[in-house]
């Protein structure tokens, strides 16, 4: 009977943690999600203006008419652009984030929807195993309930801690195929700065598009990463805080003008990589290190419960 009640309890215990975690994952992307959509406002709004000055230049309106005048029409007309340009290309990225994002919400919501009656199992099955026990009270049983309740807290931090090492692990492969990626970038855009020629300059922004697509995957599993850390940093003091990737993207999208910018931007975004890759790498050794304490306490506990058993 005793056995049956901590199964219960262990079960209903490890559900309440999930949903709980569930729950202050949901509401971390719900603001996330919140931010993105309000960005991709302002996004949307810079966009028609930088539209409208190209129209308006592009076109027979009174503008256009007096920089063609001044001669100053074609030097308008790039920079008008390259303006245009970049602000489409922030608009797609923080459109395609508010996708991500509203995917994750409604992922989280479903999950959490199906362990909404945790928090009244957990309470019911401690109800009756505290009845059992003042009933059925003895040295042993008091001993047996302790061990199993503290191997059940073990159990629960090993399994924060292997998510915690997927998600470090997932995170690391991420930034690294963006490093990958911007070291060939970067080979191409010294070939372009020597006059390489079209097919050089294709390749370059080919490879910084594919850089940025890398760069918006990375910053998911980045933030998965810090949540799991944060999920196991008030028992476990794992701690790491990954921040200011979300700005990653910038280097691809702010002032495409020279060649020179762009061959810079990409040095500094690769350098972001090699910071990131460091931090994420001693994020997850400091996991591991305590994974394996946990997995030899777990071992320690349940020898000690095997001889109360067999010798009780």
């Amino acid at each position: 009977m005793l056995t049956d009640f901590n199964d219960r309890l262990a079960i209903a215990k490890t559900n309440l943690r999930q949903r709980d975690k569930l729950e202050s994952m949901l509401r971390s992307a719900r603001l996330l999600l919140s931010e993105a959509k309000h960005e991709r406002a302002n996004l949307k709004q810079i966009v028609e203006k930088e539209h409208s000055d190209l129209a308006a230049l592009e076109g027979l309106s009174l503008t256009a008419l007096f920089h063609a005048v001044l001669g100053s029409k074609e030097q308008r007309l790039e920079k008008e652009r390259k303006e245009f340009v970049a602000a489409k290309l922030k608009f797609d990225q923080a459109n395609a984030t508010v996708d991500d994002l509203s995917e994750e919400v409604q992922r989280l919501e479903e999950k959490s929807s199906r362990l909404e009656n945790a928090g009244a199992e957990y309470e019911r099955v401690v109800v009756e195993k505290e009845q059992y026990l003042s009933e059925n009270d003895s040295d042993i049983a008091r001993k047996l309930v302790d061990l199993t309740q503290r191997l059940a807290d073990l159990a629960a931090d090993h399994n924060e801690l292997d998510e915690a090492v997927d998600a470090g692990q997932f995170a690391l492969q991420a930034v690294k195929r963006i490093q990958d990626t911007l070291a060939s970038a970067a080979n191409w855009g010294v070939m372009d700065m020597f006059g390489g020629g079209m097919l050089t300059t294709m390749a370059k922004h080919s490879k910084i598009d594919t850089a940025k697509d890398q760069a918006r995957i990375a910053q998911r599993r980045l933030l998965r990463f810090e949540e799991e850390l944060a999920d196991a940093d008030e028992r476990l003091q794992v701690s790491l805080q990954i921040d200011g990737f979300s700005k990653f993207a910038d280097y691809f999208f702010d002032g495409l003008i020279s060649d020179w910018i762009v061959q810079t931007k990409i040095s500094k975004a690769r350098a972001e990589c090699s910071s990131i890759i460091s931090r994420v790498k001693a994020a997850v050794r400091a996991c591991q290190n305590r994974r394996e304490s946990v997995e030899s306490e777990i071992k320690s506990l349940t020898e000690s419960k095997r001889n109360l058993i067999e010798t009780g």
